[in-house]
C-alpha cells in the first residue's frame, strides 16, 4: 500500500449479520510488516492535519462518550469483531505504527481485556468477520509492498492458522457477512484499486461474484437487513481522491448499484447500525480535513444528515454493536498516532 498512510476498519452487526472492515482514505496507505514502520510520503510531509466538525447538528440523533476505560495499549487501522457479548481486536498499528500480532478480548460492560492469541502474521488495513467460532483475517498490509492474499483463521483458543489465500495481495478492503456467506469488497492490490467483490463461507475458496461501479479503497461498510453498503472511500489514489458515492450490493441478486451521495466525499470512516439506521463516524471530509461529524443514513430513502460530533475528530477507527450500543475503538487523531480511547455511540432519548 502506498499514499496517505490512513485507514479504517468497520463493523457493523445485526444479528447474525455483520460487517467487519478495513480501510482509510485520501489516497492511501503504505505497507507495513513485523520490522517496517509506515513511511510518509510527499503527499502529507509536513502537513498539519486540520480537524473539521463538518456535518455536526446541534440537535444530535445520537448520544457519544469516551468511556472511562481504554485499550491495553493504542491501536489503529485494526480488525474488530463481536461475538454479541465482547469484541475482539485483532492486529492493527501499535503505538509505534508497526504492524502488531496482538488479539485482545474486551468486555464493554466493564472495559476489561485479555490477550487472545497472536496473529501468524502480523498485519494492519486487512478486513476480518466472524466465521462460526473463527475469526477470518483477509490479507492486510504486511511484510511485502503489495500487502498479503494470505488468510488467517483465530480459532476460539486464540490458535491462528493459515486457511486459504485471496485471489491476490489486498489491502484497504473491507468485508461483510450475510448469513453464511462473507464477501470481500475491493481494496488495494500495490499497484490498482481492485473493483472486484468476493464470496466465501469458510476463508479458502473464493468466488467472484460483482464489481464496484466506483471501485475504492477505505470506506466505510455496513450491513442492514441482508443488503450491504458502502460509503465513499479512496477512488483514485494517484490523485489523493476520495468518493462521496454510496453503493448497494445485494447478494440475493447480486446487483450492485449507486444508491446516493454524501454531502462531501469522505474516507477513513467507521459505521455503525443502530435502530436499522446507518451512523457514519469521523473520517477524512473533502479529501484532507479530519472530522468529528456523525452523519445518518437512512436506508428506507437513502437520506444523509447530520446526527452529531464525536467527542473528538479520528479516523481509521474500527467500529462494532454490542447490545444495541455502537463502539469507536481506537484509530487515529489530529497527531495521527494510534489511540486507546473507545468511543461509545448510543441513540439518543
Amino acid at each position: 500500500m502506498t499514499g496517505r498512510g490512513r485507514g479504517v476498519i468497520v463493523a457493523a452487526m445485526l444479528v447474525t449479520l455483520s460487517a467487519v472492515a478495513c480501510g482509510g482514505g485520501g489516497d492511501g496507505a503504505p505497507a507495513a510488516g513485523t520490522s517496517t514502520s509506515i513511511p510518509r510520503t510527499s503527499t502529507t510531509t509536513g502537513r498539519s492535519v486540520p480537524a473539521t466538525t463538518s456535518g455536526a447538528s446541534t440537535s444530535s440523533t445520537v448520544q457519544t462518550a469516551d468511556e472511562s476505560w481504554t485499550l491495553p495499549a493504542p491501536v489503529a487501522r485494526e480488525v474488530v469483531v463481536t461475538n454479541g457479548t465482547t469484541f475482539t481486536v485483532v492486529g492493527g498499528l501499535d503505538a509505534t505504527k508497526f504492524s502488531t500480532t496482538a488479539i485482545v478480548n474486551v468486555d464493554p460492560a466493564s472495559g476489561a481485556a485479555r490477550p487472545a492469541g497472536t496473529l501468524a502474521e502480523a498485519v494492519h488495513d486487512a478486513a476480518g468477520a466472524r466465521s462460526g467460532d473463527r475469526i477470518l483475517v483477509f490479507g492486510g498490509g504486511g511484510p511485502s509492498e503489495n500487502g498479503t492474499a494470505d488468510v488467517q483463521a483465530v480459532a476460539a483458543d486464540g490458535t491462528t492458522t493459515k486457511v486459504g489465500a485471496l485471489p491476490g495481495p489486498r489491502s484497504d478492503h473491507v468485508a461483510a457477512r450475510v448469513g453464511d456467506d462473507i464477501f470481500v469488497f475491493s481494496g488495494y492490490d500495490g499497484s490498482t484499486i481492485v473493483p472486484d467483490i468476493v464470496r466465501t463461507t469458510d476463508g479458502t475458496t473464493f468466488t467472484k461474484v460483482g464489481a464496484l461501479p466506483v471501485p475504492v479503497r477505505y470506506p466505510a461498510v455496513a450491513v442492514v437487513g441482508k443488503v450491504v453498503y458502502l460509503f465513499g472511500g479512496v477512488s483514485d489514489s494517484a490523485r489523493g481522491i476520495d468518493t462521496a458515492t454510496i453503493q448497494r450490493f445485494d447478494p440475493a441478486t447480486g446487483k450492485v448499484d449507486t444508491v446516493g451521495q454524501l454531502p462531501a466525499s469522505l474516507s477513513h470512516a467507521s459505521a455503525v447500525v443502530l435502530g436499522g439506521q446507518v451512523y457514519l463516524l469521523g473520517g477524512y471530509v473533502d479529501n484532507t480535513r479530519l472530522s468529528a461529524q456523525i452523519l445518518r443514513f437512512d436506508p428506507t430513502n437513502a437520506a444523509v444528515t447530520p446526527a452529531g460530533t464525536l467527542p473528538a475528530p479520528v479516523s481509521d477507527a474500527a467500529a462494532v454493536v454490542v447490545g444495541g450500543r455502537g463502539y469507536l475503538v481506537g484509530g487515529q487523531g489530529t497527531d495521527r498516532a494510534p489511540r486507546a480511547t473507545v468511543t461509545v455511540i448510543t441513540p439518543a432519548r
